[in-house]
């Protein structure tokens, strides 16, 4: 699993996003994989790399090993994860933003990038495209039936798993899949006030 190149790889990253202070146990146990070479594998990797070092915390129930930074390891990711190859629908519609956001949200898509950033409450960047993850494929004719407009939506596969919430009765990417997002498509600077917020 070295190397960002398989789902797994992307889920122990998120993982650790969500648990900064780990034990190799914790991950295997998190997704049922074998405790050994798999993991150890991965981790030892990070530490290889510098984002992760073993700490001194050793007594039961302890982690063994600290992530340095997660802004620095998303940026890493992000060289392995370009989003905007995974842009598979284009749309210019003419209805309003917020009724676009409804349509998106009726018809299962999962609201992402600035446009998941703006329901998290962060409005010090202001993006006018729409994006969303296509989840539901009644999300395309959805789109289709709308008169042509000015708006741009953006819509883009749905490659990975996330822990989806809800704002405002719409499905969003959840916070650190949003800054992953947002480091992806080379925008992780409409997020610095946010990962101030969730990071720090």
């Amino acid at each position: 699993m070295k190397g960002f190149k398989t789902k797994d790889s992307y889920k122990a990253m998120f993982y650790i996003l969500e648990h900064p202070k780990f034990t190799a146990r914790g991950l295997s146990d998190e997704f049922g994989w074998p405790f050994g070479g798999k993991v150890s594998g991965f981790v030892n990797w990070l530490e290889d790399l510098k984002f992760v070092s073993k700490t001194n915390e050793t007594k039961k129930g302890k982690p063994r090993y600290a992530l340095f930074s997660r802004a620095e390891l998303v940026q890493f990711y992000s060289r392995h994860r370009d989003l905007e190859k995974k842009i598979i629908h284009t749309f210019s519609v003419a209805a309003d933003r917020e009724t676009i956001k409804q349509i998106i949200g009726t018809n299962g898509g999962i609201l992402c990038l600035t446009t998941a950033l703006e329901l998290y409450g962060d409005d010090y960047f202001r993006d006018p495209t729409i994006h969303a993850y296509l989840d539901d494929p009644k999300l395309l004719t959805a789109m289709e039936e709308q008169i042509e407009g000015k708006t741009k939506v953006l819509l883009y596969e749905y490659d990975l798993p996330d822990e989806i919430e809800v704002k405002n009765n719409l499905s969003v990417t959840s916070p650190n899949r949003t800054i992953i997002d947002l480091f992806c498509c080379n925008l992780a600077y409409a997020a610095e006030r946010f990962i101030r917020i969730m990071w720090l």
